[in-house]
């Protein structure tokens, strides 16, 4: 029998990198992010980089996901005892079990063969499309004044064919047998046979709003009975033994309230624990909900985009929205993430604009900040963020271990700083940060600096002659960054394009 350490070399070979598409951003997408390819921070390798006509070259990098060989790799375990426990450990950093709640008989099917012996650390809920019951398609009123709800009828829709499905009434829907008693069963069945889980992923499915024309409106409505039992699911069984090692942690959920009932299931010791978390809130609902619907309203105004429940002229909000508007419960969600000592990465995408500023980390003593940081429509000011990735005060003296950050849709408070200063401290403040990703970084209209704001539907920083210097020191920032990779054919090019593309002149 070869030595434990060859074996180990062998199966290592079955896991390798690729750079091919690697991305510079935590993009947000519907159902999933590129939060599995951003986050992990894995030591440089020389990679081949195949060009054009056959060629290629080597060039060394961190930037690069992980593929395995998935059937050599369950072939191998198979051979032995001895390969069986070289490989199951490679096996748990690539396989992820996925728990189809939806369909009562892949549970079953799951439930008869689970065994705590499983080589898979990672499970995932997929999306939980039972939670999302149809749109309501709203025309107003023409002669409707613009502070004025009326809305003269709606009409509600399924997700997918044709309306006259079904009545156009709520208690008309088709009823969906989800999470009843019997559902609950194979989950707790599946439960209890579940090995040790590092890594969760639960996913609700995304409610979106629409503005049509001038007189009507839709938003996705969640079927509240699916979303609360499920809730309550999920908070109880994270309080179980199985989750007693969980270090990564992302919920995609409807709003920000069920965060807070969600994460109730964990007690401080688990979240002392929690090393990586992601949080994306899913209902799209409302004026503010989307980045696309900015350009109906005024995208630097505090007021407009907190938005009312309905007025006219402006998209809907879902039934979410309208009991649990994700702004006025946003608490419960920094109150969770602050609750998290230990944290290394941390992804926040916030549809209805949320406030960093009412973040309070109680970071562990020890902390030099953290790691990972991307945060998508979210307001902000140059002190909150350093409260995240600045050291703790009894290790002050220690430099930041800030290594990627990703801010897309972000805007600075009136009294939040500028983001010219916060790109120069980036490139002088922090020397192990290797990627930086800035999109659609804006200022509200009462701030000094409002004349750099970016239009809502561009992807690309619109310049002014008098803030100009705000775009030198966001390219200043990525060319250290490039040099730093070896070049700009080294860096991802996603985080940033050329000079010509910000309307700068090389000096």
């Amino acid at each position: 029998m070869l030595p434990a350490e060859i074996r180990y070399e062998i199966v290592s070979q079955l896991l390798y990198p690729d750079i091919e598409g690697f991305p510079g951003r935590a993009k947000y997408q519907i159902y999933g992010t590129d939060w599995d390819d951003f986050m992990p921070l894995r030591p440089p390798r020389p990679i081949k980089d195949y060009l054009s006509h056959g060629e290629f070259r080597t060039i060394t990098t961190s930037f690069y996901r992980l593929k395995a060989d998935m059937r050599t790799l369950c072939n191998l375990r198979l051979t032995s005892r001895e390969w069986l426990a070289t490989v199951d450990p490679f096996l748990q950093q690539c396989s992820l079990l996925k728990v189809d709640v939806g369909s009562r008989q892949a549970m079953g099917r799951l439930a008869k063969v689970m065994r705590p012996s499983f080589p898979v650390k990672k499970l995932v809920i997929p999306c939980i499309e039972a939670a999302l019951a149809f749109t309501r398609r709203f025309t107003y009123d023409s002669d409707a004044n613009d502070d004025v709800e009326d809305v003269k009828e709606y009409k509600d829709e399924p997700l997918n064919g044709n309306s006259d499905d079904f009545a156009a009434i709520p208690g008309a829907l088709p009823e969906k047998p989800f999470m009843g008693s019997q559902d609950v069963d194979l989950l707790k069945s599946i439960w209890s046979n579940l090995p040790q889980i590092d890594s969760f992923t639960l996913i609700f499915p995304e409610s979106v709003g629409t503005f049509d024309n001038g007189w009507e409106g839709s938003a996705g409505f969640y079927d509240m009975e699916v979303v609360n039992s499920s809730i309550s699911f999920f908070k109880n069984a994270l309080s179980s033994p199985v989750f007693s090692h969980l270090t990564d942690l992302r919920l995609h959920l409807p709003c920000t309230h069920n965060v807070g009932q969600t994460c109730e299931g964990l007690g401080q010791d688990a979240r002392n624990q929690i090393l990586h978390l992601e949080i994306c809130i899913v209902d799209a609902s409302g004026v503010s909900g989307q980045r696309e619907h900015l350009f109906l309203d005024n995208p630097g105004d505090y007021m407009e985009l907190d938005g009312d429940v309905h007025i006219y002229n402006s998209v809907p909000y879902s039934n979410m929205q309208r009991e649990f508007s994700n702004q006025q419960h946003q608490d419960e969600l920094w109150e969770f993430v602050g609750s998290c000592p230990n944290l290394q990465s941390l992804h926040i995408v916030g549809t209805n604009f949320l406030d960093l500023d009412r973040l309070h980390w109680k970071k562990s003593p020890d902390s030099r900040g953290l790691r990972v940081l991307s945060l998508e429509r979210v307001w902000v000011s140059s002190s909150s963020l350093e409260a995240l990735l600045l050291p703790s005060p009894s290790v002050a003296h220690t430099t930041p271990q800030l290594r990627r950050i990703c801010l897309g849709d972000v805007k600075l408070h009136d009294d939040g700083g500028n983001w010219e200063d916060i790109f120069n401290n980036l490139r002088e403040g922090y020397p192990e940060l290797e990627i930086s990703s800035m999109q659609q970084l804006t200022y509200f209209q009462s701030h000094p600096r409002y004349a750099s704001l970016q239009s809502p539907w561009s992807n690309f920083w619109k310049v002014e002659s008098e803030e100009e210097s705000e775009l030198r020191a966001m390219y200043a920032l990525a060319e250290h960054l490039a040099e730093r990779a070896g070049g700009w054919d080294y860096y991802p090019q996603e985080c940033h394009e050329s000079l010509d593309h910000y309307g700068l002149d090389e000096d």
